[in-house]
């Protein structure tokens, strides 16, 4: 019961004050009446807070909201409280009720002895609107911190769902995109017509790149739960990977592309993981920069860094420090996508040990992809 310890600090202090053998708070949830804490004076310490007296007494108290000070019942002017607190076995008692901002009550705190006390009511009346409302503060901080904890729990569960079924997901996609990638072969092998053959290789390195869309997705889940992502590295020749990418944008997509290659050139790395970061940024500067502009697309070196770059045109720039903006599962409003595309390329940047850069002249934005030169 952590989250309860200013209440508990209160009551304690409270009892010191009265001098009497109990204290309780007591909170109202709904139509019901909790025990909050219950401190023993006697013992100086919070015992077990489930008690037929206290529940029945609260029965009769819960009723009014004007505070009640009774030091002893055999002296007590209200012959119905002496009557219900002496078949109780009590002497003197105190409650206070606890309203919130709107005068409601919230819960009651209470003193209660089995002998007389001789207490301080005008002192007491002094303390208790200052201890009722740091109370109801408590009670309040405490619900939205449950709340919270709640809405914590669930996101947790819908997170390892969600991250689950990416995982089932990739998995299951796997063999058809083999299928397609094997008839492709089987056609381009076979078909005689030169166009045909060519379309053929094109459906072959879609299904190819298709593969490496769903290597993202098992990426990304080996991450999350905390497995190793695959290593292997090659010498990659990047020209003619920028070629096969390129080849097959034209096939699906109408946007001009402009390119400058200052290249041929080969890079230490994964090809496969190369190859998906160029098809991420192209992607997204399809999806997001404005129709029927041309995007720009740059390979060259700078810096012992092999830099790809692709630059679109947009009709707003985001805010580029955004801490979402690499983050997984995040997309612009009328994206479609899963949201993986940046978060994938800025981890395959992290896995050649590159980086990515974001540059705008408040008309055109460029995503750099920088890969070190070993």
């Amino acid at each position: 019961m952590g989250e309860i310890n200013s209440s508990k600090k209160i009551l304690e202090t409270m009892c010191n004050h009265t001098q009497m053998r109990y204290g309780m708070i007591r909170k109202k949830e709904g139509n019901k009446w909790n025990n909050w804490c219950v401190y023993d004076y006697q013992s100086q310490q919070f015992i077990a807070q489930n008690s037929d007296i206290y529940v029945k007494i609260y029965r009769e108290i819960r009723r009014g909201v004007a505070p009640i000070f009774i030091d002893n019942t055999d002296q007590c002017a209200e012959q119905h409280w002496s009557k219900l607190l002496q078949k109780f076995g009590l002497k003197s008692y105190i409650s206070y009720p606890l309203l919130n901002k709107n005068n409601t009550i919230v819960g009651h705190l209470s003193f209660m002895n089995d002998e007389p006390v001789d207490f301080d009511r005008i002192k007491l009346e002094t303390m208790f609107p200052f201890c009722g409302d740091m109370i109801v503060l408590d009670f309040s901080s405490t619900t939205e911190w449950r709340h919270l904890k709640s809405t914590l729990e669930q996101e947790r569960n819908y997170s390892k769902n969600r991250d689950l079924i990416l995982s089932s997901l990739g998995h299951d996609l796997h063999n058809p995109v083999s299928i397609i990638k094997l008839l492709s072969q089987y056609l381009g092998e076979n078909l005689e017509n030169e166009t045909q053959k060519s379309l053929a290789k094109k459906i072959e390195d879609a299904s190819i790149r298709m593969k490496g869309v769903i290597d993202d997705i098992l990426d990304f889940s080996n991450t999350r739960f905390g497995r190793d992502i695959e290593r292997y590295t090659e010498l990659v020749n990047i020209e003619p990977l920028i070629k096969q990418v390129l080849g097959e944008f034209e096939v699906v997509h109408k946007s001009t592309v402009i390119t400058n290659m200052q290249l041929p050139l080969h890079v230490q790395g994964n090809k496969n993981k190369i190859g998906r970061a160029f098809v991420n940024l192209i992607s997204n500067a399809i999806k997001h920069g404005e129709p029927h502009k041309e995007i720009e697309i740059n390979a060259f070196i700078e810096k012992d860094n092999f830099v790809f770059s692709v630059t679109n045109h947009v009709a707003a720039i985001h805010p580029l420090n955004s801490p979402d903006l690499f983050k997984p599962f995040v997309r612009g409003s009328d994206s479609k996508g899963l949201g993986l595309g940046l978060y994938v390329t800025k981890e395959i940047a992290k896995f050649h040990q590159g980086d990515i850069d974001i540059l705008t002249d408040g008309k055109k934005i460029t995503f750099k992809l920088l890969i070190p030169i070993k």
